[in-house]
């Protein structure tokens, strides 16, 4: 509304002053001794008249160009968005991270991560319960991975089951924590419809996503890793290409194996 008002005072002043000088001109051709004796009074009234008549309809104006403004805003937003659990979807969360590779970060600062989420054995719910309550259940998850990432990470819908975090500044650490923390979110929450328990695990799959390191590269180690995690046994995390920390949470015992989680 500010801003509103701010344009229509400038664009009044303007139209004021440009009619100001278009009656001066006026006068000054065809009628130049009124001009020369009324001169200041017809200065002003044109102005004060043109000011009148202007603030009305250059605010509607403004007010109607910013509804307008803010209802495309709205538009692109929906369009970033997924339907049915109103997380970012899987051309958001690409865009989102073409943008981070863009900004200016300091060599030493903690690498991102990419973590791949698929909800173990989904169609087998739609089968039993339904398709309303799949779509109970997609926004049960949707709700509980949100809740265990920073407000700074970014959540997105890429698929039908499939889910996307991208974490900021992480590191290998921070991504492995995130990780089991929303696949033990997942194991522990109880989804209740239409008098049925329904519980969900999720496999997760997740890979470090270095400042110079393309989207698709990071999207293929992570998905690779995904598809280990469903392989050996499902309702478990896999990293790609991270160092020690990884293997050494599985396998204490384990040394020197970088490349496997």
């Amino acid at each position: 509304m500010h801003t509103a008002l701010r344009k229509t005072l400038l664009w009044s002043l303007i139209i004021a002053v440009v009619a100001v000088v278009a009656t001066q001109a006026m006068y000054e051709v065809f009628m130049p001794d009124i001009m020369a004796e009324y001169g200041t009074q017809l200065r002003i009234f044109a102005f004060l008249l043109t000011l009148a008549i202007s603030v009305p309809f250059v605010g509607l104006f403004s007010v109607v160009m910013l509804r307008m403004r803010a209802f495309n805003l709205q538009l692109k937003e929906m369009a970033r968005r997924d339907g049915l659990t109103g997380l970012l979807n899987r051309t958001a969360l690409q865009d989102t991270i073409r943008n981070r590779a863009n900004e200016i970060r300091h060599e030493d600062e903690e690498e991102d991560a990419l973590i791949l989420i698929d909800i173990d054995h989904f169609k087998a719910i739609n089968d039993t319960h339904g398709h309303a309550a799949g779509d109970h259940v997609l926004r049960m998850v949707a709700v509980s991975i949100a809740g265990n990432v920073f407000e700074r990470d970014h959540v997105a819908r890429i698929g039908g089951e499939e889910f996307a975090v991208y974490l900021l500044g992480a590191g290998a650490t921070g991504a492995v924590n995130a990780a089991e923390r929303i696949r033990a979110a997942l194991e522990d929450n109880k989804t209740y419809y239409e008098g049925n328990i329904i519980r969900v695990t999720a496999s997760l799959g997740g890979a470090l996503f270095p400042q110079k390191a393309s989207y698709n590269t990071i999207f293929q180690g992570a998905d690779f890793a995904l598809y280990r995690a469903k392989r050996s046994g499902r309702n478990q995390c896999e990293f790609n290409g991270l160092p020690s920390i990884w293997q050494s949470q599985k396998n204490p015992e384990a040394v020197d194996d970088s490349d496997a989680a």
